[in-house]
């Protein structure tokens, strides 16, 4: 396995895993800070991508990096690639200077809860989001 930054024109290779974590994100347009890859067994594995935002109600710092996608492709799973992609966003982020890294999972999704729970992530609150349409 090998944990290396996005190349230039590896957006194709990379959407169906991206539609995997996100169905509704046809058009992502992977403009984030950090895009990080896991290669394995001569495919890409899985991603992580991380970006600055001015704060994240994760993080007591500002501004703060906040893990926005991590995904590993089902067949890859359990084989350490998430650890290992977590692990790189930590050592980017506190090579850019900053001591926390945040990041967001929906309420229902156990196994995302339990993954960041085994990395070391702590919650934080709990949000409940409305929407009125007009």
């Amino acid at each position: 396995m090998l944990i290396r930054m996005m190349q230039s024109g590896e957006q194709t290779a990379l959407l169906p895993l991206v539609l995997d974590l996100w169905p509704d994100a046809g058009d992502y347009q992977f403009a984030d800070d950090l895009k990080l890859v896991a290669e394995a067994a001569g495919a890409i594995a899985g991603f992580a991508f991380v970006t600055i935002r001015p704060f994240s109600n994760a993080c007591v710092e500002a501004p703060c990096p906040h893990l926005e996608g991590w995904y590993v492709a089902p067949d890859h799973r359990r084989r350490g690639i998430g650890r290992a992609l977590v692990a790189a966003c930590e050592d980017w982020c506190r090579a850019q200077g900053f001591s926390e890294l945040g990041s967001d999972v929906l309420l229902d999704n156990r196994a995302s809860l339990e993954a960041h729970g085994r990395l070391g992530f702590e919650p934080v609150e709990r949000v409940q989001y409305f929407r009125k349409g007009l």
